[in-house]
């Protein structure tokens, strides 16, 4: 099975805001937040929206500062791309140009380029683009190398009309993936237990990726986190994943054309799976499938960075597959440790200096879990003054420093809460030194392993913590499961997180 699959996964976001256009935080400190957690970036400005109401005046506020911050993107366009190419030069972090169109009709479409010469392009309708792109490009077919321009839509689940995707008017060409997963929700079904809360509304059948597949649209799959406020992958809010030949712009933007993607809504995870040999995000005939004799079988792999609670695998919408148990394991030679930080009086900013030493085992991965600020409208905020670079990052041989901001969590049910993890060997002997604002804890890695601990740096309501670990056989899954009898169509895998988040592959798209 890893024979086909390409090098190395690697983790990004293709659609967040900050202050180029009407949102917050200033691109150097998005581009900081970016190289704390992502291999790839495209940091996006708010470009257009040619069916505004912007003769309704219930919504004149929201006409304002869509038509200020349009403008900002146009005049400064030319300085962003110097800016993002500059920082890529000094950096291991991939950085591609994007902005955005809204539409009602169509809905919204990001548009990214592979170069950091993209020239902003404004249309009424993705096919309008798309023309375009041709006459500049040619067809993005024909040629071994993929087009240096791609759209795609997002926040797909409104109702079509109000910003949520039109599959009538969406095409392959130039559209390689659709964003399922944002800070707006999770779109893959009409049951998603991710709903919208932003205050444009709810879901709809319509605009999901499951109603997309079942009208025989095929793409691949990405998670983003339209973060409004300065912080590419911020946690929580959403995660591409795409297997590269390797780290190089050009590699990764290959893997993003061949589909061989993944959406993740909160933590990292490395997920493939194959059907009778064809990789996620290909086609595949029917009869050709059920002719491989014992090689048609269904394999997943799965490293994640939390506790599994169970894999599922969909034909046209029915799980037709479920792996829930955690299999017996040995002593583990690796462990992932969890700190976790925040919570105090409500709303209440604290702010964090944490050091980490490990002894008697070695850091294999640092994970990063750190989030941005909670505002998304310009309205939401006095002049642009939300903290956007909070969190500043230091990973050398066995120890770990970092300063961060948390603010106590504004409902019981919406996290704002900084974290980090660390892959460790040796767990039977490795030990864990942490220090958070002069607080000492110390806690042997096979002793978090039977059970977290938590504490408070002060009385009750007070700034806390929280570490925790989990073994390889609760975070990773190799499954191998005979070709059930699957009909023309999709089959996809999804994976759901004990702490409610999910990983979910690019289908592989069926035909008779």
């Amino acid at each position: 099975m890893d024979s086909n699959r390409p090098g190395v996964a690697v983790f990004g976001d293709l659609h967040n805001h900050c202050a180029i256009s009407y949102a917050h935080g200033d691109l150097d400190d998005a581009l900081a937040n970016a190289a704390l957690r992502l291999d790839f970036v495209s940091i996006t400005g708010h470009a257009d929206w040619p069916d505004m109401d912007a003769d309704d005046p219930r919504i004149a506020h929201i006409v304002d500062f869509h038509k200020k911050g349009f403008a900002k993107l146009e005049a400064g366009w030319e300085a962003y791309l110097s800016r993002i190419a500059e920082f890529e030069g000094r950096s291991s972090l991939v950085t591609y140009p994007g902005y955005e169109i809204h539409s009602n009709e169509h809905g919204d479409y990001t548009i990214v380029g592979r170069e950091h010469d993209l020239p902003m392009r404004l249309a009424d309708s993705p096919d309008e683009l798309r023309a375009a792109f041709r006459q500049a490009y040619g067809p993005p077919s024909g040629g071994t190398a993929s087009p240096p321009v791609m759209l795609f839509p997002h926040h797909i689940g409104y109702r079509r009309g109000a910003r949520g995707v039109n599959w009538a008017s969406f095409r392959e060409d130039f559209s390689p993936v659709v964003e399922i997963y944002s800070m707006h929700g999770l779109a893959d079904s009409d049951h998603s237990d991710k709903p919208s809360l932003h205050s444009m509304g709810p879901w709809q059948h319509y605009g999901t990726m499951e109603h997309g597949l079942d009208l025989g649209k095929r793409f691949g799959v990405i998670g983003n986190t339209d973060h409004h406020s300065g912080h590419p992958g911020s946690y929580g809010h959403g995660l591409t994943g795409a297997w590269s030949a390797s780290r190089d712009r050009n590699a990764i933007w290959e893997a993003l054309y061949s589909r061989r993607t993944w959406a993740m809504t909160g933590d990292a995870a490395r997920l493939w799976y194959t059907v009778a040999g064809v990789p996620m995000g290909e086609e595949a005939a029917l009869h050709d499938l059920k002719s491989r004799g014992s090689e048609a079988a269904v394999e997943i792999e799965l490293d994640a960075t939390a506790a599994i609670d169970y894999v599922e695998f969909l034909a046209n919408g029915r799980r037709i597959g479920l792996w829930w148990e955690e299999p017996a394991a040995p002593p583990p030679s690796e462990a992932i440790v969890e700190l976790e930080l925040g919570w105090g009086e409500r709303g209440k900013q604290a702010e964090w200096t944490v050091a980490i030493d490990v002894e008697g085992g070695d850091i294999l991965e640092v994970i990063p879990r750190f989030r941005g600020p909670e505002v998304v409208s310009p309205l939401d905020a006095d002049g642009g003054s939300v903290p956007t670079r909070n969190t500043v990052l230091d990973a050398s041989g066995g120890s770990i420093r970092f300063t961060t901001s948390t603010w106590g969590n504004m409902t019981n049910s919406t996290p704002s809460t900084q974290g980090i993890a660390l892959r460790l060997s040796s767990p039977e002997r490795c030990r864990l030194n942490v220090e958070m604002n002069g607080r000492r804890e110390s806690a042997q890695v096979s002793e978090l392993l039977k059970g977290s601990r938590s504490g408070n740096l002060g009385p009750i309501d007070s700034p806390a913590y929280r570490l925790s670990a989990v073994a390889p056989a609760m975070y990773r899954r190799s499954i191998r499961w005979e070709l059930p009898n699957i009909e023309d169509g999709w089959v996809a895998v999804k994976a759901r997180l004990k702490n409610g988040h999910w990983v979910i592959g690019s289908p592989i798209r069926i035909r008779d």
